[in-house]
């Protein structure tokens, strides 16, 4: 059990002393009845908390599902540019639970495109990235010519990317070009890599002669990416999706 101004400040529903305004003006109730006591302990999973008659449903952690577009810069914040966190607020500014420390999971290059896990939860994030997990990461990759069959082996067996650093073994096909790809691209393909290191899709993909012209990530782990996000669109994460992170009931994703 834990205190209702701290269950309601969690959700994002404000600051302590905000929280504490909210009660006094009676707009926040408990099991059907207006409660006015900040330090009044509740169940976080059965209590049956409102504010303004509005259900607030306790999420330990959150989850998003982002299909990001090119421009955006992934990270938190940054004095540099816009956000991916400052992206998905300005699209639904009276989402509470966007007001929390999100962070996006994994970094992707600014002009690159695709899946984007944004949460608050860090040992999922650690789980993720930890170079000792091998979770791998699948790549549309669009270059500026076709790959012959020797530069695919060698990919695949891990190459020299430069500063002493070399890649570990992938797994690269051929794929089908999008529509809308750019008007350079020559030749697609997916890239299955399990490394995140600076800039590695492309650094791979110059060592065989070959410059990328347009990169999406399609997939991360057991998340893939929901066609039916436009680039820039975002949801919770459905109940599947949680159970495959194994996170299982833990996690929730809405409140209203």
């Amino acid at each position: 059990m834990i205190r209702l101004d701290r269950y309601l400040c969690e959700m994002g529903e404000g600051t302590r002393s905000e929280i504490k305004e909210m009660l006094r003006k009676g707009r926040i109730s408990v099991d059907g009845l207006t409660e006015k006591n900040p330090a009044r302990k509740v169940e976080e999973n059965s209590a049956q908390v409102s504010v303004d008659g509005r259900r607030i449903r306790y999420a330990k952690n959150v989850y998003f599902l982002l299909n990001k577009p090119a421009g955006l810069l992934s990270a938190s914040r940054d004095g540099k540019g816009q956000t991916v966190i400052d992206w998905m607020r300005d699209r639904e500014p009276e989402n509470a639970l966007l007001k929390r420390e999100l962070f996006p999971t994994g970094r992707l290059d600014k002009d690159t495109e695709g899946l984007l896990l944004v949460t608050d939860d860090g040992a999922l994030a650690h789980r993720l990235l930890s170079p000792s997990r091998h979770v791998e990461k699948t790549y549309y990759v669009e270059l500026d010519g076709k790959l012959t069959e020797e530069a695919c082996r060698r990919l695949c067996e891990g190459v020299q990317i430069g500063e002493g650093e070399k890649t570990g073994p992938a797994r690269i096909r051929e794929a089908e070009a999008v529509e809308g790809c750019a008007e350079d691209s020559k030749a697609a393909y997916f890239l299955t890599i399990t490394e995140g290191k600076y800039h590695q899709v492309k650094r791979m993909m110059q060592t065989q002669g070959r410059n990328v012209t347009y990169l999406r990530r399609v997939a991360m782990g057991p998340l893939v990416l929901d066609e039916r996000l436009s680039p820039g669109q975002f949801r919770p994460l459905t109940k599947n999706e949680l159970s495959a992170l194994g996170i299982g009931g833990r996690g929730k994703t809405v409140s209203g």
